[in-house]
């Protein structure tokens, strides 16, 4: 249902950002740019949406749906790649930083107390 919804989506960018460009339409050239970009991004995400499906269960969900978001954001502002994944970069490292040193300063486990 997630696929199908995501490809109609992306169907309807790539169709009006297409119309938009061809019939010239007096638009913002932003927006046929955005209707370009995002369409097939989503239709791409929705070819592999499977494969995003078995990713999703071998990583935490915040890093997909991260990645997912930053993916987006790139294709809609260009200009703003650099700043994402820097912010991300730096957001995952001390993320990884953070989990890593709670596995440390957990105590060890307590030994069960034998018979004698």
């Amino acid at each position: 249902m997630i696929r199908l919804l995501i490809g109609l989506i992306a169907a309807a960018l790539l169709i009006s950002g297409a119309s938009f460009y061809f019939l010239q339409i007096e638009v913002n050239e932003l927006v046929v740019g955005l209707c370009i970009r995002v369409g097939a991004l989503l239709a791409v995400m929705c070819l592999a949406f499977p494969q995003l499906m078995v990713l999703k269960n071998k990583l935490p969900a915040i890093l997909v749906i991260g990645s997912m978001t930053c993916l987006i954001i790139i294709a809609a502002r260009p200009n703003l790649g650099r700043v994402v994944i820097t912010l991300t970069t730096v957001a995952f490292t001390l993320g990884g930083i953070l989990k890593w040193l709670s596995k440390i300063n957990k105590p060890p486990p307590k030994r069960p107390s034998g018979p004698g």
